[in-house]
């Protein structure tokens, strides 16, 4: 199901909640409150202060709940179980793909310090007052949606009913994906108001954003860039490689070396040599360097890294997964930083400036758990 501004069910929202998942409790949510828009975010943590999970324990119905059902009222809006049911499905999908599971079976584990189900309502809770703090400010500032949003919307959703056939295949489509047409026409909604919030505070392309903001974003994160060779020890199915193709990786890299050492433009053929022999394809979305959070890529990449001057490259490198040669790059402000082509500027203005903006406006909203909440069977909803 395609969306036009950022999808909901992405990548991006994908990388925010598996960052919460594996323990890190950063902020933000879509364009604006959902997705990191070209990096990951992180899902809500136990939801501070005034939104935190009630301490009140649910009850094993919610076989009962309608799509009038009042769950939440976050200020003076309504979330109803639609709604409440899409996150909590959302959260179940990424969790087990971050576990490796089929389906849950074990509501017992625990989760950033809390029980299953209180880490599902919580991230549930978390992402549905987001939503409506974002809606808030931009209501707050005049920021709707346009009239062209509004055609385009229309004209995709036409496009959409097309592509399935008829309006009531489509609508399988949706409520399947989003339970309801309503769930998934204020997500939407959201989206583009993300979207406009953003480009009001900091530019469509984060042009407000200053480089002294950039500079405290890349310490903050502990960021190195880099483009490398990697020869991996396991083959494309996960294999481990034998000891002799092990040492043809090894020399094909002593003779990558011999071809740099050799070359008067050096930088130019580590490209070519990037292109033809890393295992790692991914690398070619970056073509100013890949960006890496400290801690992200092991050990012994960042000793070697660190060892380099600017625009110069390593020996060859052994690490637990394979083998590589590193060449160091500046870090700069209009860098290319994500693979859809985003620079460092819009990835700090979302990531370093506006999300945290979001958490800020999330804080004064009030959430007030109404009596169904307390009847929400986490497990019971998500086993059918």
């Amino acid at each position: 199901m395609k969306k036009t501004s950022s999808i909901v069910v992405s990548f991006v929202v994908l990388c925010a909640l598996l960052m919460a998942l594996s323990g890190w409790s950063g902020s933000g949510q879509g364009t604006a409150s959902r997705s990191g828009g070209s990096a990951a975010t992180g899902a809500p943590k136990a939801v501070a202060a005034n939104k935190a999970v009630s301490t009140r324990k649910t009850a094993q119905g919610s076989g009962e709940f309608s799509a009038e059902t009042l769950i939440l009222t976050v200020d003076s809006s309504p979330v109803r179980w639609p709604e409440f049911l899409f996150w909590l499905k959302y959260i179940e999908k990424y969790y087990a793909k971050y576990h490796n599971l089929d389906k849950i079976t074990d509501w017992s584990a625990t989760q950033n310090g809390m029980n299953l189900k209180e880490f599902f309502l919580s991230c549930a809770v978390g992402y549905a007052s987001k939503d409506r703090a974002i809606e808030t400010k931009a209501k707050e500032l005049g920021i709707g949606l346009t009239a062209d949003d509004l055609a385009e919307i229309q004209k995709q959703k036409e496009s959409n009913i097309r592509i399935y056939g008829s309006r009531s295949e489509y609508l399988i489509i949706v409520n399947r994906m989003y339970v309801t047409e309503q769930v998934f026409d204020y997500l939407t909604k959201i989206d583009y108001i993300s979207k406009h919030l953003f480009k009001y505070l900091y530019g469509a392309n984060g042009e407000k954003c200053t480089n002294e903001d950039i500079s405290a974003f890349v310490k903050k994160k502990g960021f190195i860039c880099a483009k490398y060779v990697f020869l991996s020890n396991k083959d494309a199915r996960g294999n481990a490689l034998s000891a002799e193709k092990r040492t043809e990786n090894y020399r094909l890299l002593e003779s990558i070396i011999a071809q740099l050492d050799a070359s008067k433009t050096p930088l130019i053929l580590f490209d070519t040599l990037v292109t033809k022999h890393s295992n790692d394809g991914a690398f070619l979305n970056y073509p100013d360097g890949r960006l890496i959070e400290s801690g992200g890529i092991g050990e012994e990449f960042e000793s070697a890294y660190l060892k380099l001057n600017e625009k110069k490259y390593s020996g060859i490198v052994k690490a637990d997964n394979g083998y590589y040669i590193i060449l160091r790059m500046p870090i700069f402000p209009d860098m290319t930083a994500d693979s859809a082509g985003g620079t460092l500027r819009y990835v700090t203005a979302y990531e370093h400036l506006f999300k945290n903006q979001v958490e800020a406006w999330n804080a004064k909203v009030k959430v007030k758990f109404e009596d169904a909440y307390y009847k929400v069977n986490v497990e019971g909803v998500l086993d059918n």
